[in-house]
């Protein structure tokens, strides 16, 4: 029984991918994928038996602080971590159930790398904060998530003495992307406040809309996941 929580903030298109990605698992157990959307200007709507789309009228002052209530919400004690910019490959909840029955009692559980691709095409495996990452419910609960957008993910994972299980297995759980043309929170560094953050990712936002000669994402908005390439066929086998 695992939740998939995926965080997002305008840009459907990447997210219609990551659903895509859950929505082709080859997990036959109990799953649900859990996409908090904090746009008040948007509300996404899709209507899935194991995807819920919780639609927050104001914006979370930090990606802690919607991490904590995403996490919050989840249903399923074992919650693997998925970026709106990132993929799952097909075997990805699978292989974490697999890990969590014949390796019991871990609080975290992940990959020992993830395959890594540029403006969509594959660079190759390579190892940062998120491989895949897999948080129990249990370890959630006695840490305290930063209020920070920059380096949460790292704290939560790395500086609570948590008990790790990274699976050594070749086939990796996650695709994580770089570019696309949109905005990479971890990109604009550590030294700005969380307001400032903020209004440069809605510059961005609007920057990227113009760009593609369209109008930043507003209203009812139906989604409607696909891949954009065959990501999958770029992997190595």
């Amino acid at each position: 029984m695992i939740s998939v929580l995926t965080l997002t903030y305008q840009r459907h298109h990447l997210l219609e991918e990551a659903i895509e990605s859950f929505l082709r698992q080859d997990f036959t157990g109990e799953s649900e994928m859990l996409i908090i959307n904090d746009s008040s200007k948007v509300e996404y709507v899709f209507n899935h038996p194991n995807i819920r789309i919780v639609n927050v009228k104001e914006r979370f002052t930090s990606i802690g602080k919607k991490l904590e209530f995403g996490f919050s919400q989840c249903k399923y004690n074992y919650i693997y971590r998925l970026d709106d910019d990132d993929l799952m490959l097909p075997w990805a909840l699978s292989h974490t159930w697999n890990d969590t029955i014949t390796h019991p009692g871990y609080e975290i559980y992940r990959s020992d790398g993830h395959y890594c691709f540029e403006h969509n095409k594959f660079k190759g495996i390579f190892n940062n904060v998120n491989t895949g990452n897999v948080y129990t419910k249990n370890y959630l609960s006695r840490i305290e998530i930063p209020e920070s957008s920059f380096g949460e993910d790292y704290t939560m994972t790395f500086n609570n003495n948590a008990k790790i299980y990274q699976s050594p297995r070749g086939q990796k759980t996650m695709i994580y992307r770089w570019g696309m043309n949109t905005y990479h929170i971890s990109a604009m560094g550590g030294k700005i406040s969380e307001s400032v953050r903020r209004e440069w990712t809605d510059l961005i936002v609007k920057n990227i809309a113009k760009e593609r000669n369209t109008s930043v994402e507003e209203g009812v908005l139906m989604l409607h996941p696909h891949f954009q390439e065959e990501y999958y066929q770029q992997i190595p086998v």
